[in-house]
């Protein structure tokens, strides 16, 4: 959650009658997406083509329970929107090329998967997406 967004939920639940312990519960910003999409129609255009043509299905869409709890494509070309805010948990937006969903898929970050064909392209077509994010 963004620091704007903290400071608005705490206040809400204190509003609500929250305790002061129970608002301070809000978990603190991280710079990671917090999980709803905002660019469905470019998550469809762009990076869901890549992640089907790379072959990241086969495990990340429930053959392989630890890579679907890490990333789940169970939903892609099935209900996009909700595909799309799955994806974007792997997503940092405060260093977008640096975001999971990208770095292991490229094999700059441990995963136990292969990597894509054409890292540049594969690259390319997520931060399309996430830019819109």
């Amino acid at each position: 959650m963004r620091p704007s967004y903290l400071l608005a939920t705490a206040l809400v639940l204190v509003a609500c009658g929250a305790s002061a312990p129970e608002a301070a519960k809000v978990p603190a910003a991280t710079g990671l997406a917090p999980g709803v999409c905002k660019s469905v129609a470019t998550f469809t255009s762009s990076a869901a083509p890549q992640l089907q043509k790379d072959g990241c299905a086969g495990c990340h869409a429930g053959s392989d329970a630890s890579a679907t709890a890490a990333l789940d494509l169970t939903n892609v070309g099935k209900d996009n929107a909700a595909a799309c805010s799955q994806a974007l948990r792997a997503v940092d937006l405060a260093n977008r090329p640096q975001s999971a969903i990208i770095q292991a898929a490229v094999g700059a970050q441990a995963h136990k998967g292969g990597t894509v064909a054409d890292a540049q392209a594969f690259t390319s077509a997520l931060l399309g997406w996430i830019a819109n994010e």
